[in-house]
């Protein structure tokens, strides 16, 4: 019978938590603009609130789609009353769990936890801020609870950028999240993708007069780890590799393995491409099948065996 309280307060937390988010972006953007007028000074507020803003983003749509995941200590009696609302009696004392989550007197997750839940969430978006959520709670604690040292000033661009980015992306996704970027933030993303175009067209300038100049390097060695994946080197035709991460996918075909490009680097000629951004600019390749027989069976020898039958 508490189905209605229940949908009540995933609308609630769901609405508190995006509208917190929205109000952390709008003062960590203005700040943000702010510090880059004034030659980078007072850096630091911008950095922790739009990271603030990111997380409160992430519990927003945990809440939204999954609110029992959104805590880390609940009763087995609040559980119950999350995912099983309708085999309760009216004797159930739910009014007291419901307002205790209401204000969070449960704790809620750990960024770490809240950006897993995310990938799973909203897997299409994974690769692409992988390498900025990993670099995210990090700056985000400093910000908070330290002191940035001028050199990392760097990261309030990435961040912005990235915040930006990801407000608009989830917003795509799921229109409850409504976003607009603003036209001064429009002007800096611009700036900022115009900067990375000529970072990229740097880096492969500066390794086709490698091979110009005929100045190789040995080829990188043979890659013997799931994080990596040898493949030809655009530029000397030369074995590069590629960064990033493994995973399986299973259908009525069997297993599957996909390898997740985030980065490229190949020591014959210097090209080194540094996230899935860098990747996209230069037109590589960003997905890679890993079908080998031999690379199958060493995954299943090292995660366990797959058993189609039972997935089904």
């Amino acid at each position: 019978m508490y189905q209605k309280d229940v949908e009540k307060l995933k609308n609630q937390v769901a609405r508190n938590l995006k509208s917190s988010a929205q109000s952390y972006y709008d003062i960590g953007i203005k700040v943000f603009h702010k510090a880059r007028i004034g030659s980078w000074v007072d850096f630091q507020p911008a950095i922790g609130n739009l990271a603030i803003s990111i997380e409160l983003l992430l519990k927003a749509v945990i809440a939204r789609k999954a609110i029992r995941m959104l805590y880390s200590n609940l009763p087995a009696e609040a559980q119950l009353l999350l995912c099983y609302p309708e085999v309760l009696s009216k004797e159930h004392n739910s009014t007291s769990y419901l307002n205790d989550m209401k204000c969070f007197a449960y704790k809620a997750i750990e960024l770490d936890k809240a950006i897993t839940l995310f990938h799973h969430l909203f897997p299409e978006l994974k690769q692409e801020y992988k390498q900025f959520f990993n670099s995210l709670a990090t700056i985000r604690n400093i910000s908070v609870h330290a002191s940035v040292p001028g050199f990392q000033r760097y990261e309030l661009d990435r961040i912005a950028y990235f915040a930006t980015r990801l407000f608009a992306s989830v917003s795509e996704l799921d229109g409850y999240f409504s976003f607009k970027v603003e036209n001064e933030t429009n002007q800096f993303l611009k700036l900022y993708t115009d900067a990375q175009i000529k970072k990229v067209n740097a880096a492969l300038d500066e390794a086709r007069a490698v091979v110009k100049q005929g100045k190789l390097s040995e080829p990188n060695p043979p890659s013997e780890d799931w994080e990596t994946i040898d493949e030809t080197c655009p530029v000397c035709s030369n074995t590069g590799s590629y960064s990033g991460e493994t995973e399986d996918n299973s259908d009525e075909d069997g297993l599957h393995l996909i390898f997740q490009c985030e980065s490229f680097s190949c020591e014959a000629c210097g090209l080194k491409l540094d996230d899935y951004e860098e990747l996209i600019l230069a037109n590589m390749e960003t997905y890679l099948d890993r079908d080998d027989e031999n690379d199958i069976e060493q995954w299943v020898y090292e995660n366990g065996p797959f058993d189609h039958d039972e997935m089904w």
